[in-house]
């Protein structure tokens, strides 16, 4: 009777054993490959930044692997970066564990997220030192932007203007994620971040890819086709530490200060060729005030890839093909009446010299603008209207000086005219507008530039459906 028992007790003792010893096991190999894979990484980066880490986290019910407690000593540098924690996360633990070996062959996950928390950046550290010089060099090559309007002489905030506003550590989360359905052979993409008393901001993408895999081949090769952008801002602090250091250096109020860079913002978009109906711009002026949000969407059924972009010309032309829906601190917006044309040279030297302060440069003969403090004087509309007149009277004085202007062609006339500016009307009610490239009997292809100015694209149009032809000569 005693051995039955023993022999009861020890059978029951191994159905228990054996799946705690196998659970055992497999943590452990888990445990030592994301040890191996974050020792190969450290050493890899080991020749631009010191990497360790304290603790592996791992989750093998969610496919769930992380380091805690990590730091990066950027090399020759000092101080270091803090992150409390960085999480992976794959829909298996196969693809997890050869997430590297399929990564380097361009293979993809159907969905993956990746979670940073507690990144720990310190302004004065000697890294953000070095780093913030760099950064102040290619500020100066970019040009002053609209951040810094009103604010005392600065063209651009330094890391040592962050500090003085307030902010002697930055502490930030992001988490990305993305789903690919096979179905629909769509891909979707999320990111959020939040950056503490500074500002949260979210991302959300919607592609349409030509294949139901999902790799690098499908992302970048088989026309991708956007169909659905959301984003949103919140600003959580920083406005209002941004609105005391300007006023403090100005010596004014806040509300005074707020008043002068309402000002010269309105004046630097028209400077820029942009004009925008007082409504939209008190909404988008908003944005600089204390607790200031934005959100827009915009839902494309029908897909915007570079086809659709190949017909942007301007930065109007975009607005009218996505027809996006804009919100500013919660209230909706309405886009209509917004204009925008090619900024001219003499604007853009008003523009630098309002930068500057100058008040005494030579106003243009055509133009009665005022700059400096006594353009505070001049109502919005009145400026506006002054701006945009000075924009058109010049164009069209310099068009009268070189003779030349599009001018209606026949389409026989068009193969003669090839490497020329040219316009076509579609019978679908398209403008679109570039270079001449080729003419054949049914086909006439255009060469364009991007509207983000990074290169050309070239865009054939169907011969019977153009309606008619402009040559600029």
């Amino acid at each position: 009777m005693q051995k039955k028992m023993i022999k009861r007790v020890a059978s029951l003792t191994m159905l228990i054993l054996i799946p705690v010893i196998l659970f055992a096991g497999v943590y452990g190999f888990v445990w030592w490959k994301v040890s191996q894979a974050a020792d190969s990484f450290a050493k890899d980066v080991s020749p631009f930044v010191e990497m360790t880490y304290k603790q592996i986290h791992i989750d093998l019910a969610e496919a769930e692997v992380g380091l805690r407690e990590m730091s990066f000593t950027p090399s020759g540098m000092e101080g270091e970066i803090g992150l409390q924690s960085v999480t992976v996360k794959a829909p298996s633990w196969g693809f997890l564990l050869e997430l590297e070996e399929k990564l380097s062959k361009g293979e993809l996950p159907e969905s993956f997220n990746i979670d940073v928390k507690g990144l720990d950046i310190n302004m004065q550290s000697g890294y953000m030192q070095d780093w913030g010089r760099m950064a102040t060099d290619m500020q100066r090559q970019a040009g002053p932007g609209y951040d810094t309007l009103g604010c005392g002489d600065l063209q651009f905030f330094s890391v040592a203007d962050i500090r003085k506003m307030g902010y002697s550590r930055l502490r930030s989360d992001v988490a990305i994620q993305y789903y690919f359905d096979k179905t629909d052979r769509q891909l979707n993409f999320d990111m959020q971040s939040k950056t503490a008393q500074m500002a949260d901001m979210s991302l959300s993408l919607d592609v349409q890819v030509a294949s139901d895999t999902l790799n690098m081949q499908t992302i970048v090769f088989a026309q991708p086709q956007l169909k659905r952008i959301e984003t949103r801002f919140y600003d959580r602090g920083y406005n209002i530490k941004r609105n005391n250091y300007c006023a403090d250096l100005n010596k004014e109020s806040m509300e005074l200060y707020r008043e002068r860079y309402a000002g010269l913002f309105r004046k630097q978009l028209a400077y820029e060729g942009w004009t925008i109906p007082e409504p939209l711009f008190v909404a988008l002026d908003g944005l600089n005030n204390p607790g200031g949000s934005m959100y827009l969407r915009v839902d494309m059924p029908q897909g915007f890839g570079m086809q659709s972009m190949a017909l942007v010309q301007k930065p109007t032309d975009l607005i009218d093909a996505l027809s996006p829906y804009v919100e500013f601190s919660g209230k909706p917006v309405q886009l209509d009446g917004v204009s925008w044309s090619e900024p001219d040279p003499e604007g853009q030297r008003l523009l630098h010299e309002l930068r500057l302060g100058d008040n005494s440069a030579d106003q243009p003969e055509t133009s009665d603008l005022v700059l400096g403090e006594e353009a505070e004087t001049v109502q919005p509309q009145q400026d506006l209207a002054v701006v945009e007149s000075y924009r058109t009277e010049s164009r069209r004085m310099r068009v009268e000086k070189s003779g030349k202007s599009f001018k209606d062609v026949e389409m026989p006339k068009l193969v003669s005219h090839l490497g020329e500016p040219v316009i076509l009307y579609t019978y679908f009610g398209r403008k679109v507008q570039g270079k001449l490239i080729s003419v054949t009997d049914k086909v006439v292809t255009v060469e364009h530039r991007l509207i983000d100015g990074r290169g050309t694209a070239t865009y054939p149009i169907a011969r019977d459906k153009i309606q008619s032809a402009r040559l600029y000569y």
